[in-house]
């Protein structure tokens, strides 16, 4: 009976894995053209769009881990095998990201990994993959009964204060922003304060994105500690998430 349970389980996951990969997938290659749409009236630079694009798709994501772990919260004190359904979500999120990230660079554009690795924006869009990838990980060990005890104490609420803070260092614009700063001509020209209206938005937006994050990471490590006992610290972190993926999918800049 218990062999039967643990096929069942690992064939949930198994499609699980793939359904939320084809979704990635098709995510990813579905971004509205430029220009296209309720606003196809405006003009709207293909860099923003896929910025938006991008953004407001991390922010579903977020809320399908947030909603799924919730209801894995809402389960305490049982185990069941949707506990590996939110790990599943994160993994389709990385894939997700993996695709999408920058559109210029490997393994999607015509610029080399190593290369495209020397634009600040591409560097810390992989800094932030590989965190994701890492809180991946954790959560999956996390379900599977196997994460050690430090980590299951430390590990998400650290890489998600250390997501937190890298944010507000995120170079948005890249080398492209960079040179028009250096050219007098542009950096006084009205297209470049528009920019820099834009960048002001984008920097209240992961002001947002920052302070939701850091309160999951609080959650959660009062939760993991046993400040936070029973359903309440199974599913309060979880608030935070769904309230971020929320917020991110009306992201704009």
């Amino acid at each position: 009976m218990r062999s039967m349970d643990r096929v069942r389980r690992v064939s949930v996951c198994v499609w699980t894995a793939a359904i939320l990969s084809l979704t990635a997938l098709s995510a990813a290659g579905q971004a509205p053209p430029a220009g296209t749409g309720p606003a196809s009236d405006t003009a709207v630079d293909p860099g923003v769009a896929w910025s938006i694009f991008n953004h407001r798709g991390a922010g579903f994501f977020i809320f399908v881990w947030g909603l799924t772990a919730l209801i894995v919260g809402l389960q305490w004190p049982r185990k069941t095998w949707f506990r590996f359904v939110p790990p599943m979500v994160l993994f389709g999120f990385v894939e997700f990201l993996f695709i999408r990230n920058d559109p210029e660079a490997w393994p999607t554009g015509p610029i080399g990994l190593w290369a495209s690795l020397r634009d600040p924006e591409v560097f810390q869009h992989r800094v932030f993959l590989l965190m994701l990838l890492a809180i991946a990980i954790i959560e999956l060990l996390r379900a599977a009964d196997v994460l050690p005890p430090f980590l299951y104490k430390f590990g998400l609420p650290a890489l998600a204060v250390a997501g937190g803070v890298y944010l507000f260092f995120h170079k948005h614009g890249g080398e492209g922003m960079e040179k028009m700063m250096a050219d007098p001509a542009m950096a006084s020209s009205p297209a470049m304060d528009k920019m820099m209206a834009s960048m002001e938005v984008v920097k209240h937006e992961h002001m947002w994105f920052s302070i939701f994050g850091f309160g999951l990471a609080a959650a959660k490590l009062l939760a993991d500690g046993g400040k936070l006992k029973g359903r309440l610290g199974a599913t309060l972190w979880t608030l935070f998430a769904i309230v971020l993926g929320a917020y991110m999918m009306g992201y704009t800049e």
